[in-house]
């Protein structure tokens, strides 16, 4: 994370619009619906005081969200905002948000304490499909939701997100309807990359295409299996905003409504791997809606030797707390980076114009990147998207150049990367 991220908080307005989120709490069914296969079913679990209720569902071979609402007997599902305009003739159906009136189809059914059983009922074509739904958890999503920071700054860059703030983990318990969306999805695809000790292989869920890495190969076994589980999460994260997007067909009609917002050209890398360190970038330029792309380039460094995100200060004397308690760099580093970016040390090409330097960004911007074979990027992550052409390693540095800046325990994790492949595309 860049000290720019962890700073964003401070600058957050006190009464900023947030993205909204269902009523808590909210009960969660799977089952099937004849013809259809799975699906996964939420609901609130106490109407309102006209009885009706909110919710949505997924196919579990789509993943995208159908929303829902009306009584257990009349549960409404909505046709998507192109389809509601062709059918009406009204180019301004919807605007308002998503239309009941016109559902593409109707849920009648019983809802109890077990579940919810009954007939789908194809409001196009007359056709009625039996469901069963078990009843199978029940929480409270405003527990794991983006606070109000999080929420604002997607809406302004990238228009959605997963509904579930970075931090909060992803599991049965706390996100149980988006667990099920997500989990056993993903699988391995193209050659394992390594060494006889340590080597990793890239996942792809199917449905939204790009590729994340595991650790297919550590000694410690249990270390690789939480560091594998950090880096399911970050793909989960990813997969739930693509997904998301998707399902913005039923609320818009802007040009990135319906698609994966341009996540599924993400471009994720392996950019270090040792016994001691996993470094990866996250890169693109994702949109679904706001004010403009979400123009990206995130690296993330995993402590082996811990099993967890590395702290920078094991390594560099990286950050220190100031007077109010936030973490910057170092006097040390500040003064390491500009004595090294006026060596010339740049990174050849990362200037977008003659005029703009984008070295000055660091240390404001500052984020680190390990780089095979030996050196140490200093990175621009985080900016703001008018300086967006800024983003990536701005100095490289070889290990033998760093010892003004190096932790005494530094050699224990500056040991040589293996031999990393080219990176894969979607589709390779």
């Amino acid at each position: 994370m860049t000290l720019r991220l962890l700073l964003i908080g401070m600058f957050a307005l006190a009464n900023v619009w947030q993205t909204p989120v269902f009523a808590a709490p909210r009960t969660v069914y799977q089952g099937t619906l004849q013809g259809a296969g799975e699906i996964v079913m939420e609901l609130d679990s106490q109407p309102a005081t006209n009885g009706e209720i909110g919710g949505r569902y997924f196919y579990a071979r789509f993943g995208v969200d159908i929303p829902l609402k009306g009584k257990p007997n009349d549960l409404r599902e909505p046709l998507a905002l192109a389809d509601l305009r062709a059918r009406t003739g009204d180019n301004s159906a919807g605007g308002d948000g998503v239309d009941f009136d016109e559902p593409a189809a109707i849920w009648k059914g019983t809802l109890d304490g077990t579940g919810y059983r009954g007939s789908w009922i194809d409001q196009r074509t007359g056709a009625t499909r039996t469901f069963a739904l078990k009843r199978i958890a029940q929480y409270d999503p405003d527990k794991v939701a983006p606070d109000a920071v999080e929420a604002v700054t997607k809406d302004i860059s990238g228009g959605v997100g997963s509904g579930i703030a970075f931090d909060a983990d992803i599991n049965a318990t706390q996100a149980p309807y988006e667990t099920r969306k997500l989990e056993g999805r993903a699988q391995p695809v193209g050659p394992e990359i390594g060494d006889g000790v340590v080597a990793y292989r890239m996942w792809r869920d199917p449905r939204t295409k790009f590729l994340y890495p595991r650790l297919s190969r550590y000694p410690d076994a249990q270390r690789m299996a939480h560091i594998n589980h950090l880096l399911e999460q970050r793909q989960w994260q990813l997969s739930l905003a693509a997904l998301a997007c998707v399902a913005t067909r039923y609320t818009d009609d802007g040009p990135a409504a319906g698609t994966l917002g341009d996540i599924d050209d993400e471009i994720v890398e392996v950019t270090w791997l040792s016994t001691a360190l996993l470094g990866v970038t996250e890169a693109g330029s994702s949109f679904c809606g706001g004010a403009h792309p979400d123009n990206h380039y995130v690296p993330i460094t995993f402590d082996l030797l811990r099993g967890d995100y590395l702290d920078w200060n094991r390594i560099l004397k990286a950050y220190q707390m100031n007077k109010d308690g936030f973490p910057e760099p170092t006097a040390q580093m500040t003064d390491f980076i500009k004595r090294t970016h006026d060596r010339g040390l740049k990174v050849k090409g990362s200037d977008s114009d003659e005029d703009l330097d984008c070295a000055d960004e660091l240390p404001e911007y500052l984020a680190y990147a390990l780089y095979a074979p030996n050196t140490l990027g200093f990175v621009v992550s985080g900016i703001g998207h008018a300086l967006g052409a800024c983003l990536g390693p701005q100095v490289k540095v070889t290990f033998d150049r760093l010892t003004p800046v190096l932790q005494p325990d530094a050699a224990r994790y500056l040991v040589p990367s293996v031999k990393l492949a080219p990176v894969m595309r979607t589709g390779q």
